[in-house]
């Protein structure tokens, strides 16, 4: 499981621009990323960003939708995980996920970008980042990443034996 903690991390870090390669998110420059620093304020720039997606989400090209995805969900479910006390939240795959969650396998039935991955608290109780910033594309701002993670971590909060 840290592997793929490992892995999103990565993929959060090329979110907010401090790692490259050659793919990049739609839209960069409508993304402050000076000021994402991690913490759950920062997801209200986020939300700012995904608004300007959505409005142009005529625009992107499938290989900017998938990397947008993977890369803004990655960022926070990172900021929940590291909000959330210590070791409460991880990231899973949808294929070590899913097998163990046979009702759920009705609802979420294939693995795609938006499904590949979840965050999986210590008590079981699991969440989709990255089907919520498919949708907040898709849909628009109902789907607001900061209050998606507020209340994440206040189950997380519930969660702590402190």
């Amino acid at each position: 499981m840290s592997k793929l903690n490992d892995v999103f991390n990565e993929f959060a870090r090329a979110f907010v621009g401090s790692i490259e390669d050659d793919r990049e998110i739609a839209f960069p420059d409508q993304l402050s990323r000076d000021q994402l620093d991690g913490s759950l304020d920062s997801l209200h720039h986020v939300d700012r960003y995904l608004d300007y997606v959505h409005a142009h989400r005529d625009e992107l090209t499938d290989s900017e939708w998938h990397t947008t995805v993977l890369r803004a969900g990655a960022y926070v479910g990172e900021v929940v995980r590291h909000e959330a006390p210590d070791g409460i939240v991880n990231w899973i795959d949808y294929n070590d996920y899913m097998p163990t969650q046979p009702k759920l396998h009705a609802l979420i039935p294939e693995r795609t970008v938006a499904t590949c991955a979840f965050t999986v608290m210590t008590s079981g109780f699991m969440s989709m980042p990255l089907n919520k910033i498919a949708r907040y594309i898709d849909e628009g701002s109902e789907h607001s990443v900061h209050f998606f993670a507020t209340a994440d971590l206040a189950q997380a909060r519930k969660e702590s034996p402190a």
